[in-house]
């Protein structure tokens, strides 16, 4: 509702007509589709993050392989990314498109319960969903802060220049 408004507002001010809101609409469902089906990966690629390796991260993986088990559901893809803060994050739209990020930071600084801990967080995470909710708010606020940003350069470089003094009726 929020993007048909925006580009009603649009089409209005800038005397495009309704052109927009199909415009608008397309623009948000490509935008949308690609945010839930590739968001993970974005996420992941943004940090750096590369696959756990087998031998160097092994605790690791059998943490989360038997962490799932317990919670019922697929084992996450493992992430490493090398970053000195502590950090674990979930990502994916579901339990069986999930992956955990972990940073070499947070694996330098705890033990091992401490590790568990965070992993199972982590997993509670996605077991609830609770990434899918978190993508989605996030494509559909970035959505709307990408279609405002738009409406305010095209109102910044028009110069000003309102429906009313276009058509004459402005100093």
């Amino acid at each position: 509702a929020l993007v048909g408004l925006l580009a009603l507002f649009m089409g209005w001010y800038f005397d495009f007509g309704y052109f927009m809101v199909p415009f608008a609409f397309a623009f948000s469902l490509l935008y949308s589709l690609g945010g839930y089906y590739f968001g993970d990966r974005i996420v992941l690629a943004v940090h750096g993050a590369r696959p756990a390796d087998e031998r160097e991260h092994a605790y690791l993986l059998n943490t989360v392989e038997g962490l799932s088990l317990a919670a019922g559901i697929p084992k996450p893809t493992l992430y490493v990314i090398d970053d000195p803060s502590p950090n674990a994050f979930a990502t994916g739209r579901d339990p069986k498109h999930a992956s955990i990020a972990v940073t070499t930071g947070l694996m330098g600084r705890m033990n091992r319960a401490e590790l568990e801990g965070v992993l199972g967080h982590e997993m509670s995470h996605i077991r609830n969903f609770d990434s899918r909710f978190m993508t989605i708010v996030v494509v559909l606020v970035g959505l709307v802060g990408i279609l405002a940003n738009w409406i305010g350069r095209m109102m910044f470089y028009s110069h000003g220049n309102s429906r009313e003094e276009r058509r004459g009726g402005g100093l």
